[in-house]
């Protein structure tokens, strides 16, 4: 029984969304990939570290083909329905499992967290209502990160019966418990079109004075001798790039542009400030600023969700950043270090080796390309 089973004792269904006819991406969502990994399977590990049960909503014959090897696949039972088609769908799959609720998650918001589908989970287990997650306009809310009790779902079929299409009008008549997530509002963007998804990255990680720098130098080099167009990020932390006074500075704190773009005959620069105060998400970034790379490599940011290298070396630091338990849940690519006796789940590197970067830099391509 899950952690997250209801009051009444039935599990969790978890179910993601994926019956879209993707018309703007151009090809099926749920088959694009994020570093990688496809959009279906992104979703389905997500709803997997909270729900009792996933299985997957399509519509598309190639999704459903692929989807249908590693998890349970379901179609729309009214054609043409939108996003309310899928919630149908879902509730009638629950009532033949037996779910007392359904957590559902569209597939094209690959970045919503963990931490937000606990919160909404825990909301469910509390108060037995519809939970859905805080969010901007149009509704105040997210319809399609939300859990559902199955009774509350009774109604679906009557709206689609009326004509009705839209997940969040129909949410709003369930009088639902908006929760905040603690998240911010860009980690439930939707991808609309290819260029929405970065280009594939990969992050090295590590304390400090481990030598990801150094590290990271010899990769990023690596990379580029092997003629891939490589581009990066070092997380910093607690810097300003723009000095007060500066014109450059007075175009954003005077002037009040978003972003300003400093060009000279050798170099250029983009600076620019987050809306909400909080730290941007890496993805968006990435997307936004380095959309023109074949691979990313990122120093820093252990907590994002993309592939890592660790690098360790015992001298430094007692313990490593994630440790091997960890690292086989993140599934990381390698681990740079001097403590081979410890059961990483990955290839064990000499930090001193000549040929580290290169084998690094092998680990990423297989993981990437």
């Amino acid at each position: 029984m899950s952690a997250f089973t209801g009051g009444d004792g039935r599990p969790l269904l978890g179910v993601v969304l994926a019956g879209g006819e993707s018309r703007r991406f151009g090809s099926p969502k749920a088959l694009a990939t994020l570093h990688a990994k496809p959009l279906w399977q992104v979703a389905v590990e997500r709803l997997s570290a909270v729900c009792d049960r996933v299985e997957v909503s399509a519509n598309d014959a190639r999704v459903a083909g692929v989807v249908s090897s590693t998890v349970g696949v379901f179609a729309d039972r009214e054609a043409n329905a939108g996003p309310l088609g899928g919630l149908h769908a879902a509730w009638r799959r629950a009532v033949e499992v037996g779910s007392g609720g359904i957590m559902v998650l569209a597939v094209d918001t690959p970045w919503v967290p963990h931490e937000a589908l606990v919160r909404l989970a825990t909301q469910w287990r509390s108060h037995g209502r519809a939970c859905v997650a805080a969010a901007g306009p149009p509704w105040g809310f997210e319809p399609l990160t939300a859990v559902y009790p199955v009774s509350s779902l009774d109604s679906v079929e009557d709206a689609l019966r009326g004509g009705h299409r839209q997940a969040g009008a129909f949410a709003e008549s369930l009088s639902p418990l908006v929760v905040d997530t603690g998240v911010d509002s860009a980690r439930f963007r939707s991808v609309n079109r290819p260029e929405d998804l970065p280009p594939p990255a990969f992050s090295i990680v590590g304390n400090k004075n481990s030598g990801k720098t150094t590290l990271t130098v010899a990769v990023i080099a690596e990379l580029a001798r092997r003629g891939r167009r490589v581009m990066s990020v070092k997380h910093g932390h607690h810097f300003r790039v723009d000095s007060p006074g500066t014109d450059s500075w007075r175009h954003r704190h005077e002037g009040g542009a978003e972003r300003v773009l400093l060009a000279g005959p050798d170099e250029f620069a983009v600076m620019g400030g987050w809306e909400t105060g909080s730290e941007p998400p890496l993805d968006l970034l990435l997307s936004r600023h380095l959309a023109d790379a074949e691979i990313v490599v990122v120093e820093g940011y252990r907590h994002e969700e993309l592939p890592k290298v660790e690098i360790f070396r015992s001298e430094v630091q007692p313990e490593p950043v994630l440790g091997p338990e960890e690292a086989r849940k993140r599934g990381v690519l390698a681990v740079v270090t001097d403590r081979d006796d410890l059961q990483w789940p990955a290839p064990v590197l000499d930090p001193d080796a000549a040929d580290t970067a290169a084998r690094v830099v092998d680990a990423a391509e297989r993981a990437l390309f």
